[in-house]
């Protein structure tokens, strides 16, 4: 027999004795089971979280443990006792060495004295408020009350924004509010879309998400969104992206990172369960929904999605990633367009903003200066919880944007229901999509600052002018205000009406349709093959340089160049005239470059039939 086989024989004998006379040993894994949760439930009840810590390090519950014992020192901002518990127990987790170094250095980092201010008696009561929603535009707060003294449960209300304080809050009655328990969680930037959770009718039973839309003098009846947004497990959280083209919401359906744990079962120290991010999106074969992925999305909870109207700058709360304690709320950034699943590491927003306890439910102001949330426990609250709003810390601000807002009506200055668009004419793509306000025609539009925008209403059997904004190379916050004016089919029919076509692009000195014109003259290829009565002129202006002659001949060339694209997609040539006018009918000076700029446009002229 060979002496290798000798020694394998041997080895064999030994390993057989251990194991005979050792119990097998419990893998990691095991030992960090949810089977640990009774354990760790009887540690809270005696405080003895050092004994815990102690027999289950480096499980994530003894982590948990860890962030109990440091809680009451945050809880009064001792911040170096609070560092103290950290570091003391840093070694014995050494897996989560960057995990300690990041709580650390959040404890460590100086305080800026955020300003914090209770919303007041207008909003707040003995009653509990909580999960605030503000419009876009600053001006209505919506939020949910546990509500003693009417018809429901939890009910949603709304507060106006008078310019120095919020406004005694009023309920939204039937079919928002009922006898069951309901929350709003999103709101349209032009405030028209409300999303809400709750169990209305066609939910699938663990709570579901559903919308209602305003119309003239009311909201619709509340409506459910059907799969594969909502599922048989819990969603909530829902909140529309400021473009209007995606929906966030957070979800315990299976497949999320880590093991599934059910919400409202007691796992990782609390009960909000394994809730992921989700975003859906419309693609070509229907509703996409994608899971944001392991940067943002832990094996634990994560609340409370809010992409601000930047489209780049994510808010949530997390109890997985590097936090004070419970849900801790954090920000992260989209790093390309065209994905959802690339996101900067999350920063925790700091000691200021979370504490030792769960924080979630924050909104960001459009102009990114306050957040808004519910607390308990405050001293200048009323009972409950209350409403609050807080300065940002400088590093967690979202980037600039820009607002434009309006009212959409008739020539007579009626409000109309109409849907707005934008565009990006770099990338020649639609970019995001509102509604005016049903009831008074009122527009509101947010657009991520630094880019060439244009931006039109819509309304069948009604066209007008657009508008565009060059924001390119100006990272700064800035508010713009534009009524815009659409003419019913019928009144161009009979009236003589000039509409300027602000963008149709051409290049110095030339005739030629820069691509950036195409979408607008879609618009009208559209309109007029609707409309096959009207008949028009197309006229082309100039500024004064040059000479008269040659202004005349690039005024007809550029009008000529606008016909040409019309009848090559359908629009009959028999319909359209190119008039040239050249430098003759300016309608500003031509003494300053903004001036020229004006006096240099294309315009549609609807004729009277009668005139022809």
């Amino acid at each position: 027999m060979s002496t290798n086989r000798i020694f394998r024989q041997g080895m064999l004998i030994v390993l057989s004795l251990v194991i005979f006379i050792f119990p097998a040993l419990p893998s990691l894994a095991q030992q960090c089971s949810d089977l640990l949760n009774p354990e760790f439930t009887e540690a809270e009840q005696s405080g003895n979280y050092d004994a815990f810590i102690e027999k289950y390090n480096p499980c994530e519950l003894a982590f948990v443990a860890v962030e109990r014992l440091a809680a009451p020192f945050i809880a009064r901002k001792d911040w170096p006792a609070a560092i103290e518990v950290f570091e003391k127990y840093k070694g014995d987790f050494p897996n989560m060495n960057r995990r300690f170094d990041a709580i650390i250095a959040t404890l460590a980092a100086p305080a800026e004295g955020l300003a914090v201010e209770n919303l007041g008696r207008g909003v707040n009561t003995k009653e509990g408020e909580f999960r605030p929603v503000l419009s876009a535009d600053g001006t209505t707060l919506y939020f949910s009350r546990n509500c003693g003294d009417c018809d429901g449960g939890e009910n949603i209300f709304y507060s106006f924004w008078d310019g120095v304080s919020w406004g005694w809050a009023r309920e939204l009655r039937k079919p928002i509010s009922t006898r069951d328990h309901e929350m709003v969680t999103g709101l349209s930037s032009g405030g028209n879309t409300m999303l809400l959770f709750g169990n209305y009718p066609e939910s699938y039973g663990r709570g579901d998400i559903f919308y209602s839309e305003r119309e003239a003098d009311c909201w619709s009846e509340v409506k459910h969104y059907p799969t594969p947004v909502n599922s048989s497990f819990f969603d909530s959280d829902a909140m529309i992206t400021a473009d209007g083209k995606a929906i966030f919401f957070i979800s315990e359906r299976p497949g999320n990172i880590g093991e599934f744990h059910k919400k409202d079962d007691f796992s990782h120290g609390g009960y909000g369960g394994n809730t992921d991010i989700y975003v859906a999106v419309e693609s070509a074969g229907g509703t996409e929904v994608i899971n944001l992925g392991a940067t943002i999305n832990t094996p634990y909870s994560e609340y409370s999605p809010f992409l601000h109207p930047d489209g780049k700058t994510l808010y949530f709360s997390s109890d997985g990633h590097a936090g004070l304690g419970g849900l801790d709320v954090f920000k992260a950034t989209r790093l390309r367009d065209d994905s959802w699943t690339e996101w900067s590491e999350p920063e925790n927003l700091g000691k200021e903003i979370n504490g030792p306890f769960n924080d979630w439910g924050y909104q960001i102001s459009t102009d990114g200066r306050q957040a808004f949330f519910s607390a308990a426990g405050r001293p200048e609250g009323f009972g409950g919880n209350d409403i609050y709003a807080i300065s940002m810390p400088a590093k967690a601000k979202p980037r600039p944007v820009v607002t434009v807002s309006g009212k959409v009506t008739d020539p007579e200055g009626r409000p109309l229901a109409a849907k707005l668009r934008w565009n990006d004419l770099d990338k020649q793509e639609q970019v995001g999509e509102n509604r005016s306000d049903p009831s008074t025609g009122s527009y509101f539009i947010v657009l991520p600052a630094g880019r060439w925008y244009s931006y039109h209403a819509e309304k069948d059997g009604y066209i007008g002018k657009s508008e565009n904004f060059d924001l390119r190379g100006k990272e700064d916050q800035a508010k713009y205000r534009l009524d815009i004016v659409l003419f019913p089919a019928e009144q161009l029919k009979k009236e003589e009406v000039a509409i300027r076509l602000n963008n149709i692009f051409f290049d110095f000195d030339k005739y030629d349709l820069r691509p950036e014109s195409y979408q607008e003259l879609d618009l009208w290829v559209k309109f007029l093959l609707e409309n096959r009565e009207l008949r028009m002129e197309i006229d082309g202006h100039t500024d004064s340089i040059g000479t008269d002659a040659y202004n005349q001949k690039l005024s007809e060339r550029r009008a000529k160049a606008v016909v040409n694209y019309l009848v090559k997609n359908g629009v009959d040539k028999a319909r359209i005239k190119a008039v040239g006018f050249g430098e003759s009918q300016p309608v500003a000076t031509n003494d300053t470059p903004e001036g020229r700029q004006l006096n240099r446009r294309v315009e549609i002229k609807f004729i009277n039939r009668k005139d022809r």
